[in-house]
C-alpha cells in the first residue's frame, strides 16, 4: 500500500531555526572549571575555546587554560588576573565582560561533577552542530506541511 501526500508547504509559518547554543551549559561548565579544580584537566582535554558561543565565555576559557598550563589552580582570582593581563596586552579583547562574568561565576552554585561532564558534552556537541550547519547551508530544513495522506490502492 502506498501513500501520497496531498498538500503544499505551509506559507504562513517559516520553519523554526534550531538553537545551536546553550548559555546555561556554558556557564555551568565555566563555573565548575573555577570551583572543581580536579575537573580542569578533563575539561581542558575535552573542550576548546571555539566550543563556546559567547566571546566572554571564550575569553574565560582561554584564560583558565593559560592558568592551567602554568600549573596553577584555576581559581577565580587567578583567572581574573590572567584576564587583566590579556586586557593589557590586547585592548580589543572583551575582557571587561569576561571579568564581570568570572565574578558572577565565582558566586554561582556549582553542579556536581557528573552533571558538569554532561554539560561539557552538550557544549562540545552544539559546537559541532554549529560547524556542520555553517559548512552545509544547503541542508534540508524541516518544512511544515499542510495536507493529508491518501491511499493510492483504493
Amino acid at each position: 500500500m502506498s501513500k501520497t501526500l496531498i498538500g503544499t508547504p505551509d506559507p504562513d509559518r517559516p520553519p523554526p531555526e534550531p538553537v545551536l547554543r546553550d548559555e546555561h551549559a556554558e556557564r555551568t561548565v565555566l563555573a565548575a572549571l573555577l570551583h572543581h579544580l580536579q575537573l580542569a584537566p578533563y575539561l581542558m582535554a575535552v573542550l576548546h575555546a571555539t566550543h563556546f558561543s559567547s566571546p566572554a565565555c571564550r575569553e574565560i576559557f582561554l584564560a583558565a587554560a593559560a592558568v592551567h598550563h602554568h600549573t596553577e589552580p584555576c581559581t577565580p582570582a587567578a583567572v581574573t588576573a590572567e584576564l587583566e593581563h590579556r586586557q593589557q596586552a590586547d585592548s580589543g579583547a572583551p575582557a571587561k565582560a569576561a571579568m564581570d562574568m568570572v565574578s558572577n561565576l565565582a558566586r554561582a552554585v556549582v553542579q556536581p561533577e557528573s552533571v558538569v561532564v554532561y554539560y561539557a558534552a552538550i557544549v562540545r556537541d552544539l559546537a559541532d552542530l554549529r560547524r556542520h550547519a555553517a559548512a552545509h547551508p544547503e541542508g534540508m530544513p524541516s518544512m511544515p506541511m499542510r495536507g493529508f495522506l491518501t491511499d493510492d490502492d483504493t
